[in-house]
């Protein structure tokens, strides 16, 4: 391995430090609220640095390293037409988020349960907590394999007379520092700990940056990428290779819309924060600060594609999909020098629990919101529920670790994850249109979110089965041409079918609640 004593003496002292931080915060512990979304407190910086953080995960940081390497800095214009749209519309307007957060609710669900009916809650939360963990299955596998990689760990180790894959082993320490975390103080935890973590991260993904280009020289990192990919390299419609398209664009705008509506983790951000214009105003600088680390991160993909080209390296025995994925790592694992080497070990690990503690606490929280507690006769006691949650936290990280045993890539991360999240928003139709239009009906939610999953299942489904049969072949159906489809589908049945209807709605004006809470000083 190329990891020194001093590497792992630097991790150590800094685990020891966030962990004592925790031991610290959970103190302030003394509610379900605070648990479940920081006693509704967050306000717009420490919500920021946290909403960066708890985006920057392991995984992350490997889907973007491999978009970087795949289609060069063509990635870049990509964001920037994305913030263009954005921006204003969540982080000076407000769209939508301001009013989720007038609602007062913790979680999709209990908004759907408000706006249309307990059954339809029971199902979006199902149905969404499924999609949500089935997308969590590959974050511990993905970021053990790439820090296998970028610490040239070999693939299998004799522990106990048992030879046992490496990135098990990680995944376990991964794993374990989920659990710990997450149980330490819940959301609470991870809003103050994230913050300092964005810190450790961004600097030694700014080092490692700059150390890159002060040693290859600028001149050959971008002739080198130049001379792999020509203009799809800069250009993401070029039309040539495995560039982006217009559908793909379109599909990432309108699902990054619906998101904001419907992925559970960006809710429970939403609903910690202190009141509505809070929401908008972390947006508009966590996106902005946001883009910028991932054209970072992106920028060391890039890098590994200029230094090494597209061909894998002999004595590499792995396919072309998993080489994507490795290439970075394989890369920096040959650029970074001892004690930057141990700091960013450490900004990974927290990276990852950053990202997998936010995303579990929340898929734990609807679990036990959304799909035991309305079947209970009586309710949980305070001290009950956070129990529950942690039960849940802990299975769930088991149903992780035997996933991660038996995965095997068949699509970009990238796409893997986006395809997921396809499920999910499409409850974000239903929660759009129940906020702004008093027409929207049950009726249609339903067929919407059915619609938004059913569609998506059967591509995935279907992707499984080719590779079966046509093994190596690309699938003939692109997933931005499904993840498109379903979404024009589910909305116009949507407003088809509330427009045939006669019924009275739950709808309640929203916009009067916002101007009520944000008038409130602090």
């Amino acid at each position: 391995m190329n990891v020194y004593p001093i590497d792992w003496l630097i991790l150590a002292v800094i685990f020891a430090a966030f962990l004592g931080l925790a031991i610290y915060v959970n103190s302030f512990v003394r509610s379900v609220a605070d648990y479940l979304v920081s006693g509704r407190k967050v306000r717009v910086w420490l919500g920021m640095g946290a909403g960066i953080a708890g985006e920057l995960g392991l995984v992350a940081v490997a889907s973007i390293c491999e978009q970087g390497y795949m289609r060069g800095f063509s990635f870049v214009l990509i964001g920037i037409l994305s913030m263009i749209i954005m921006v204003p519309l969540f982080g000076m307007f407000g769209f939508g988020i301001q009013r989720f957060r007038a609602t007062k609710a913790m979680s999709v669900p209990q908004y759907i349960e408000m706006r249309y009916s307990t059954r339809l809650r029971i199902m979006v939360g199902f149905f969404n907590c499924i999609a949500g963990v089935f997308q969590m299955c590959i974050f511990p596998i993905v970021g053990a394999n790439f820090i296998k990689v970028l610490i040239h760990a070999p693939d299998n180790a004799v522990i106990a007379g048992m030879t046992i894959p490496v990135s098990w082993i990680i995944m376990a320490v991964f794993l374990s520092a989920t659990i710990i975390f997450t149980y330490l103080g819940g959301y609470i935890t991870l809003i103050v700990t994230n913050f300092f973590q964005m810190i450790i991260i961004m600097t030694a993904l700014c080092w490692i940056f700059f150390l890159i280009i002060t040693k290859t020289g600028l001149q050959a990192y971008w002739t080198g990428m130049e001379q792999a990919k020509g203009a799809a390299g800069f250009y993401p419609f070029s039309g040539e290779g495995d560039s982006y398209s217009i559908i793909w664009f379109l599909w990432m705008i309108l699902m990054g819309i619906l998101l904001q509506f419907s992925y559970g983790p960006y809710l429970q951000k939403y609903a910690s924060m202190d009141r509505p214009k809070t929401a908008s105003r972390s947006y508009l600088w966590g996106t902005l600060f946001g883009n910028g680390r991932t054209f970072i991160v992106l920028a060391l993909g890039v890098a590994a594609l200029g230094a090494m080209g597209t061909g894998i390296p002999s004595g590499v025995s792995v396919g072309k999909t998993e080489w994507a994925n490795m290439a970075t790592p394989y890369y920096l694992s040959q650029m970074i020098p001892s004690v930057l080497m141990g700091i960013f070990l450490a900004g990974l690990l927290f990276a990852d629990v950053a990202c997998t503690d936010q995303y579990i606490l929340t898929w734990s929280t609807s679990i036990v919101n959304d799909c035991i507690c309305p079947f209970k006769k009586t309710p949980f006691t305070p001290q009950a529920h956070i129990r529950a949650v942690k039960i849940t936290i802990l299975i769930l990280c088991v149903v992780f670790f035997f996933f991660g045993m038996i995965y095997k890539p068949t699509l970009p991360i990238w796409e893997y994850l986006w395809l997921c999240a396809n499920i999910i928003g499409g409850t974000g139709i239903a929660v759009l249109f129940g906020m702004y239009w008093k027409r929207a009906t049950t009726a249609g939610a339903y067929t919407a979110i059915l619609i938004s999953l059913v569609l998506p299942v059967a591509d995935l489904a279907a992707r499984q089965v080719y590779e079966v049969v046509h093994p190596g072949k690309a699938f003939w159906l692109k997933p931005e041409t499904t993840g498109f489809a379903t979404y024009v589908i589910a909305t116009v049945l949507l407003l088809s079918i509330s427009l045939l209807s006669k019924k009275e709605t739950k709808y309640w004006d929203l916009g009067k609640a916002v101007k009520e809470m944000n008038a409130v000083t602090k």
